[in-house]
């Protein structure tokens, strides 16, 4: 009787916890204390600026901590009140219940037992359909959206508040694993490089499909520095291998084995001084640091171990347009996949998901906090242009297609005039129309080991839609983009250049 009467009380704390929605105060906690500390480290932020910010945020977080006090007094009241009733009532002693609710085989086993039921309950609420319009189909939106459970959100935060910690996780990693950690496997990798939007993520699942290359997956989140060690203590964590619509809403399904863009972890941990509050600065060769070049080679033939079999790295990211220099010199051997499509349905594509991330962030706060933690920065609250030029717009301006079209003109104006050798334009359009004509020729410009392989994926392609009209578009905007688009075509492979065959290194 006593265990059972423990047992309803502690069935009474969790129902307390949850009708007081104490998960959601512990994220505000998190967020407040991650956004404190990048106010703290912003070099663009003067020291009053700072002094004020953290000011409030410490405000905050008191009268989020009282709101958690309160919270647990109240779970822990309803505890007491539960286990009172029953020696009240002569089922049991209060000393007994106290000595059995102290005892380690109790703590232990209710302690799991409360874990299990949060999760249960959680799982259940998550794939519960909401009993009527407006708010409730919100929220399972959200949840949809952002898969993420209380959980793995705190373990998300606690990653991305310290990109230093990633770091040093790293090097640990590479310490522990040297024997399974390959230098050879860091030669010739395909990196895959556009304005978002741009197709780099069809060309991604198609390559990392093939048995020789491996790239970063949602089983590397959210420690992607630390791929081999994560993988061993990522399972006890992550939910199960489930496919899901991305939050793209592009029809693109992923699961914890799709591969993904993570790389810009590793450049915001050596890099920070690139990432300002409205804006993301440009690379040049010139910024070749050895201890960078080494840990990101380490981390090249890290990844390719955690895919038995592969023997090359492979990179969706799509901010590598910023520092393309920077990677020819480290990586003199890779081949640069730049896919580029027709600038009117790019700048409606990366309109409407800036509209649609926008309408998530406000939302759903943790997904601003995800696409900064892994360094997406290209819609909604969490933007933060390249600045390909200077005097380039903020995020403010990010109202219409004015601002998208310029953004794409100054970003391939700037791929033409940083683009090596290593470049390998891609027509997006006339490339998933005729898919069979382009993939040998890919498979040749990568240095693909079998090229029929490639070629089988032909039907991963389908025909591109009629452009639209890009309403109150600026027309001379839309002809410098449209005499750009032609440059960057005649480039492309099929065109007038020779695709760039890589070959193998010794």
């Amino acid at each position: 009787m006593i265990v059972a009467a423990l047992l309803l009380g502690l069935v009474a704390f969790i129902a307390v916890l949850r009708i007081l929605r104490a998960e959601r105060v512990a994220r505000r906690v998190a967020s407040t204390a991650q956004t404190a500390l990048r106010v703290m480290s912003d070099p663009d932020k003067s020291d009053d600026e700072k002094e004020r910010e953290v000011r409030r945020a410490s405000v905050t977080l008191l009268g989020l901590f009282l709101a958690i006090a309160g919270i647990g007094v109240a779970a822990l009241g309803a505890t007491a009140a539960v286990v009172w009733g029953g020696a009240q009532a002569g089922l049991y002693s209060l000393d007994a219940a106290i000595a059995v609710a102290s005892s380690w085989p109790f703590l232990i086993g209710s302690t799991v037992g409360a874990v299990v039921l949060w999760l249960a309950l959680d799982r259940l609420g998550r794939g519960k359909p909401a009993p009527e319009a407006g708010k409730a189909d919100r929220d399972t939106s959200d949840r949809d959206e952002v898969p993420y459970g209380p959980m793995e959100q705190a373990l998300h935060n606690f990653a991305f508040a310290s990109p230093a910690r990633q770091k040093r996780l790293g090097a640990l990693e590479t310490r522990l694993y040297r024997g399974r950690i390959d230098p050879a496997r860091a030669h010739r990798p395909v990196f895959v490089t556009s304005l978002p939007r741009a197709g780099t993520t069809i060309m991604l699942n198609a390559l990392a499909g093939l048995p020789e290359f491996a790239s970063a997956t949602y089983r590397h989140m959210p420690f992607t520095l630390s791929p081999l060690l994560w993988s061993r203590i990522g399972p006890i964590f992550q939910q199960s291998a489930t496919t899901a619509e991305r939050a793209h809403g592009d029809g693109l399904e992923v699961s914890g084995d799709s591969p993904e863009a993570f790389e810009e972890m590793l450049w915001m941990a050596f890099f920070p001084r690139h990432y300002r509050e409205d804006r993301i600065l440009t690379w040049d060769a010139g910024e070749l640091e050895p201890e960078f070049a080494e840990y990101f080679r380490t981390h090249m033939a890290k990844v390719v171990a955690t895919k038995p079999g592969a023997r090359r790295y492979l990179s969706k990211n799509n901010a590598n347009i910023a520092r393309l220099p920077l990677i020819e010199a480290i990586c003199p051997d890779a081949a640069v996949l730049i896919p580029v499509r027709d600038p009117r349905a790019h700048v409606a594509s990366l309109m409407r998901q800036h509209a649609r991330f926008l309408d998530l962030h406000a939302r759903e706060p943790f997904g601003r906090r995800y696409m900064e933690g892994v360094g997406h920065f290209e819609f909604g609250a969490a933007l933060r242009p390249i600045a390909f030029r200077e005097g380039a717009p903020g995020p403010q301006a990010a109202t219409g297609p004015d601002f998208w079209l310029r953004y794409w003109i100054d970003a391939y104006e700037h791929v033409l005039a940083t683009a090596g050798r290593g470049a390998v334009f891609l027509d997006h359009d006339a490339f998933c129309a005729a898919p069979q004509a382009h993939l040998p020729q890919l498979a040749r410009a990568i240095g693909a080991e079998d090229p029929a392989e490639l070629a089988a994926l032909a039907p991963m392609f389908r025909a591109p839609r009629p452009a639209p009209v890009l309403d109150g578009a600026d027309p001379q905007l839309l002809a410098r983009a449209d005499a750009l688009h032609d440059t960057l075509c005649r480039r492309a492979l099929g065109a007038e250049a020779a695709p760039i065959a890589k070959e193998a290194t010794a």
